[in-house]
């Protein structure tokens, strides 16, 4: 082999591990934006829901008082001292309900922007997972693009999770087929144990977004457990292996015919 070929292959091979280094650094970087943003949007919400209980019981104090208010006057129970007294605790009480209500809208206007930070991040990192080797078979995942997605209060506690790429070493084929025989969705498939969730079920992981079961895998036995597919490998190693916070937003009828959503 010549010399000018062996440093043209030099060269080459310093620019692939160049690109390699950026992409992985990428990807490291919009995990930890999206965890952010997931906790910021479910700190948000719990403030807002405690905003709104507290508008709640203003609203049932000032019935109450109105209440008392006129009873004394057809009683004739009240001086006009006491009236004028009143009056003004019920000024007083409505100003509060009118704070409180600006509040609460600036509140949600917050909630949705951190929710459109969140569907953006995630979108991105969806397309993040489907660089690499593309399998025989695969389906590309459209995106989140409504806020009305985002119904995951049923928390159900913490998965050791994984990820995967549908390749030879790993799969045994590069079919991209799923055990569910759906074409296989780079993070989107979600290989599960069918012992405990049932092909079709929603997940919501935070860092990770909506995933849907539909596979299965050797190594992911139990209920809290999951392999995430993606189709770059060095994008697998950056997620690694770890406890995940996760939700459940629907469970599966044992087929997929949802992705989506």
């Amino acid at each position: 082999m010549s010399l000018f070929v062996i440093i043209i292959l030099a060269f080459t091979t310093s620019i692939l591990l160049g690109n390699n280094y950026a992409l992985y650094t990428s990807y490291e970087q919009a995990y930890k934006e999206v965890e952010s943003l997931s906790f910021e949007t479910k700190e948000a919400f719990t403030v807002n829901k405690n905003l709104n209980e507290a508008l709640v019981r203003l609203e049932e104090e000032n019935y109450l008082l109105k209440n008392s208010y006129f009873s004394l006057i057809n009683e004739k129970k009240v001086t006009n001292e006491e009236l004028s007294k009143i009056k003004k605790q019920n000024e007083e009480l409505q100003l509060l309900n009118n704070k409180l209500l600006s509040e609460k809208d600036k509140l949600i206007n917050n909630n949705n922007e951190i929710i459109d930070d969140n569907i953006a991040l995630q979108n991105s990192l969806k397309l993040a997972a489907s660089v690499g080797i593309k399998p025989q078979n695969y389906s590309a995942f459209k995106g989140v693009s409504s806020r009305s997605n985002f119904n995951k209060e049923n928390y159900i506690g913490k998965f050791l999770g994984t990820a995967y790429t549908p390749s030879i070493d790993e799969c045994g084929n590069d079919k991209g087929i799923t055990n569910s025989g759906k074409p296989i969705v780079p993070g989107i498939s979600l290989a599960i144990d069918k012992e405990y969730w049932p092909f079709g079920t929603i997940f919501y992981i935070k860092g990770l977004g909506y995933a849907i079961a539909m596979d299965t895998g050797n190594a992911v036995k139990g209920k809290y457990r999951f392999d995430f597919a993606v189709f770059d490998k060095e994008f697998a190693k950056a997620i690694g292996s770890k406890e995940w916070d996760v939700y459940l937003v629907r469970m599966g009828d044992g087929k997929v015919n949802e992705l989506d959503f």
